[in-house]
Formats: C-alpha cells, structure tokens, sequence
C-alpha cells in the first residue's frame, strides 16, 4: 500500500493534495458560504483573509468536523470525505489553528505543536517521537535548524 502525504509518502492523486468544491453552509436566516471553492497543491502554505463574517471559519470548520456541509464537497489526496468531528479530521492528519487560539506559555514550541493530540506509548506520551516528528516537521518547513 502507497503511503500517504502525510506519512512521507508521494500518494497524492491529481494536482490538489486538498479540494473544498462548491461549499455551501447555512445557519438559520444567513447563508454563511455560498460555493466556495479552494484547491491546495502539496508542500504549499495557505492563509485565508478577509472581513468579520467573511466565512473564514466557517470554512475551516466545514473542513475539520465541527460544522456539517449544507451543500459541496470536500477531497483529501484525491478521496472524498467528510468528517464528522474533528477528531476524524485529527486521524487523516488534517488539523486546524483556531484565530483564538493562545499559545501555552510555559510549554515549548514542540509541545504546543502537538497540544491535545500528543503521540502517545501506551498511557503515556512518547517524547521521543514527539521530538522527532516536531524535528521532521521544522526541518521540512525550514521553520528552524535543529541542533543536535
């Protein structure tokens, strides 16, 4: 079996390693995104900008499980999905930063990285992986240059 993007793998099929098609989301009374279409090639880094109430959340919430989709369509590395919470979304490695969001100020980088979703050995978490995954992770990235 083919290994994911994720996992180091080359398994991407087509150009996008992400598409959200036509998505549509509404609340009672507002239509919050009206098919809104975003394509994401592998090894890129994306942002969204705009307004208050622009659907930016929104967005990213219909991608990572926390809203349901009213309308559209979502593809992770060429498959169809749709998660159902975000802990579905955490499984397949897609993971959303809050605009909220603060970091833990007594925790390192690598810990915040990683916050609700450590890797774990049996009941406790595995530090070493966690080291070496945020490690692969920074040096992929050219975040820093870690030090041995």
């Amino acid at each position: 079996m083919q290994q994911s993007y994720f996992e180091g793998g080359d398994k991407v099929a087509g150009e996008f390693i992400l598409e959200m098609r036509n998505i549509t989301k509404s609340f009672p009374g507002v239509k919050a995104l009206d098919n809104v279409t975003l394509k994401v090639r592998p090894g890129t880094v994306h942002s969204l900008l705009g307004e208050n109430g622009a659907g930016k959340s929104t967005l990213m919430k219909c991608l990572f499980g926390i809203y349901a989709l009213s309308g559209g369509e979502i593809f992770l590395e060429g498959s169809k999905i749709s998660f159902e919470n975000p802990a579905q979304a955490l499984e397949n490695h897609v993971s959303m930063v809050h605009q909220e969001l603060n970091q833990v100020l007594d925790r390192s980088v690598m810990e915040n990285v990683w916050l609700g979703r450590y890797p774990m050995k049996g009941c406790l978490v595995d530090h070493k992986k966690m080291y070496e995954d945020t490690k692969r992770i920074l040096t992929v990235w050219e975040l820093m240059l870690i030090q041995e």
